[in-house]
This record gives structure tokens, C-alpha cells and sequence, in this order.
């Protein structure tokens, strides 16, 4: 089992629910999934929160007041921030395991690279058939 694997069943970032019909597990963001988890009821009192911006991109400091139940600009907008977080933290865990991969593949490469058996299975070919020894004249 891989690293990404244990990363991400510890966290509970996919919904995993099994499928006996098609048998299959559900592998949509837990968060997103309309199948397998339900919205909490929002309060009457609750405050949409959601942190406001102007340019689209440029944060003002300030969150919108409106009801939860009224506020239609922000629709859902906790659950997709989360979902964007939960895929950035995906693509992290695959960044990591593909990290991990190469320096095993290194490590591997250099604990062979200098070993007996190496050495054994090294093999020098001669070019000269009147030279016998391989020697260079400073090791004679």
C-alpha cells in the first residue's frame, strides 16, 4: 500500500461508499457527493460569511451579512471551498508519492551501483588479441 493511499484513507478525502449492484466503490470528493452525504440543516440565524472580493480575485477583508437561508449569490459556497482545498490536498499527496517513488528508484540505483555483484557481472572486453594482461603499465 502506498503512501498516497494511507494519506487519504486517514483523512477521508473520497466518499468510498461500495456499490453491491455494480461493484464498485464511490470515488467523488467527499464533500461533493449528493449520494452518499447530506447537507446539514442551516439555522434561520445562520450568516452566510462568505468572504467577499472585488476584480474577482482580490479579497476585501470584509464577509457577506445576508441569512444563509436568503444569500443566493453564495449558494453552497463553504462546501465548494472545501472541495477545492480537498483536490489541492489530492494533488499534494500525488506530488509526494511521485517524490517518494523517484528517491526510492535513487536509492535503489546507488546501493546497486557499487556492489560485488555488479563488479562480477562487469564485463571487459578485450580489443587487443595480443595483449593479455589488462593492466595499465603504472599498475604492473
Amino acid at each position: 500500500m502506498s503512501l498516497l493511499s494511507l494519506c487519504l484513507r486517514a483523512t477521508r478525502l473520497f466518499c468510498d461508499v461500495y456499490n453491491p449492484q455494480s461493484k464498485t466503490y464511490c470515488k467523488r470528493l467527499q464533500v461533493l457527493c449528493p449520494e452518499h452525504s447530506r447537507d446539514p440543516k442551516v439555522p434561520a440565524d445562520e450568516v452566510c460569511g462568505c468572504p467577499l472580493v472585488k476584480d474577482v480575485f482580490e479579497p476585501t477583508g470584509e464577509f457577506c451579512r445576508v441569512s444563509k437561508r436568503k444569500c443566493n449569490k453564495h449558494y453552497c459556497w463553504e462546501k465548494l471551498r472545501r472541495a477545492e482545498v480537498d483536490l489541492e490536498r489530492v494533488r499534494v499527496w500525488y506530488k509526494l508519492d511521485e517524490l517518494f517513488e523517484q528517491e526510492r528508484n535513487l536509492r535503489t540505483a546507488m546501493t546497486n551501483r557499487a556492489g560485488l555483484l555488479a563488479l562480477m557481472l562487469h564485463q571487459t572486453i578485450q580489443h587487443d588479441p595480443i595483449t593479455t594482461d589488462l593492466r595499465s603499465a603504472k599498475d604492473r
